[in-house]
């Protein structure tokens, strides 16, 4: 029993058909048909599995670079490249191996061989399109073994956001003002150690023995 299913966006819609390898499920594991129709552009871009699995390890992972600000060394080798092009549309280059066509479509793709597909979007037809693969690793009965694959980057994947040459030249000034201010402690002289002086304690008072009082001798009366 062939199996279809829709996942429905704004700007784009993104169907598969197959086959469930257990009879009676409805479990789509083998996929036969993968088309995905532009909103807007009225154009279909169709192909198998091969394709399907191009754009889930493509589109998204590119969105999430552009989307993150990491800055690359070098672009990825996704089996599609999906490029800026304008501040508002990107451009995705789709092997046109990756692809199924009409034998009037296979004609003119034979003549051009090695060639790729170039689809221009908007930046809303992307995001729409990586929502619709999102909901399509969601959904438990449409190919649960298949995802995307994120993975991440090395560290020495990722270019600086310093040029190296501005990153050593607070280095190279502080060990210049170091060994300067090395230098100008060396000249200076060392220190004398003085003795810590012995303070004077205060003078204890002495007891004060009262003196006694003379007395006068009384007069006798008459």
């Amino acid at each position: 029993m062939l199996l279809q299913r829709q996942y429905s966006l704004p700007n784009c819609t993104l169907r598969i058909e197959g086959l469930s390898s257990q009879v009676g499920a409805e479990q789509l594991d083998i996929v036969t048909l993968c088309e995905w129709e532009i909103i807007g552009q009225n154009q279909r871009i169709k192909g198998g599995k091969e394709f399907l699995v191009a754009l889930l390890n493509s589109v998204p992972a590119a969105a999430q670079t552009w989307l993150s600000g990491v800055k690359l060394r070098r672009s990825p080798q996704y089996p599609i490249q999906v490029e800026i092009e304008a501040t508002n549309q990107v451009c995705l280059r789709i092997p046109r191996k990756l692809l199924q066509a009409s034998p009037e479509e296979n004609s003119a793709a034979n003549n051009a061989a090695g060639e790729t597909l170039e689809v221009r979007l908007t930046w809303l037809q992307l995001a729409d399109l990586v929502e619709a693969l999102d909901q399509l690793c969601s959904d438990s009965q449409t190919l649960p073994t298949l995802i995307p694959t994120f993975h991440s980057l090395p560290r020495r994947a990722i270019a600086p956001a310093v040029p190296l040459r501005k990153q050593l030249m607070p280095l190279g000034i502080g060990a210049a003002s170091l060994a300067v201010m090395a230098a100008v402690f060396f000249h200076l002289p060392v220190p004398e150690r003085r003795p810590p002086r012995e303070e004077a304690l205060p003078p204890t008072p002495e007891a004060v023995t009262p003196s006694a009082v003379p007395t006068t001798p009384q007069t006798p009366n008459p």
